[in-house]
This record gives C-alpha cells, sequence and structure tokens, in this order.
C-alpha cells in the first residue's frame, strides 16, 4: 500500500505525507522514493515466495527472497512508522520477523509440506 498512497492511488493513513524520520534530510521526493522501493522489492519478493511455495519457481530461490523481502519490509517500517495504521505496522513486523526466524534459524523450507 505505500507506493500507492505515494502516488495518490489510496490513502491508508490521511496523517502521512510521505515523510521519514530518518530521511527527513533528503527531502520528501527522495523519501518517497525510497520508500517505493522498499515496498515495491518487499511486494515482489513476497509473490515470488508464493510461487515458490507453489512449485513454480525453483526451491534455490527460497532463502534469498525471503531474507531480502522480509528485510527490504522491515526496513520500510522502521523508516515510515507511521506510513500504516499502527496495528497493521505491528502485524507486517511480526510476520516478517517469523518468516527470518523460521527461514534462518530453523531453516524451514517449502520442500517440508505435505505434497
Amino acid at each position: 500500500m505505500g507506493p500507492l498512497q505515494v502516488f495518490n492511488v489510496a490513502t491508508v493513513n490521511p496523517a502521512w505525507r510521505g515523510d521519514s524520520w530518518l530521511l527527513s534530510s533528503l527531502g520528501t521526493t527522495a523519501a518517497q522514493a525510497v520508500g517505493v522501493v522498499l515496498w515495491v522489492v518487499a511486494l515482489v519478493g513476497f509473490v515470488v515466495l508464493a510461487a515458490v511455495v507453489m512449485g513454480w519457481l525453483p526451491l534455490d530461490w527460497w532463502v534469498p527472497v525471503a531474507v531480502v523481502s522480509s528485510g527490504a519490509s522491515i526496513a520500510g517500517l522502521v523508516l515510515f512508522p507511521s506510513a500504516f495504521p499502527v496495528f497493521s505496522t505491528i502485524g507486517a513486523l511480526a510476520v516478517d520477523i517469523a518468516v527470518l526466524v523460521a527461514v534462518l534459524w530453523f531453516h524451514w523450507s517449502p520442500a517440508e509440506l505435505p505434497a
């Protein structure tokens, strides 16, 4: 939803104007560009992960794409904490952490799913 709000297609949090607490020195336009890149990387990455789970893409892609997608999402949430409602931010952060723990700590992969 981040890119949709930046381009005024949808409004998730009307109080958010695309600014970042850490990137304020870059200006709003540059901060918005960083946010769009992070959220597009996360969005595309999680879609790719779904395709890996379905067996449409190689299983070797699982770990690197999961780490990059979750990392980009966490970076977006940290840099733009007011972009989404509080509970959406908490939920997204919980999912990102769950993915990282499953992949990096428990070494889980979709190959372990029953056929």
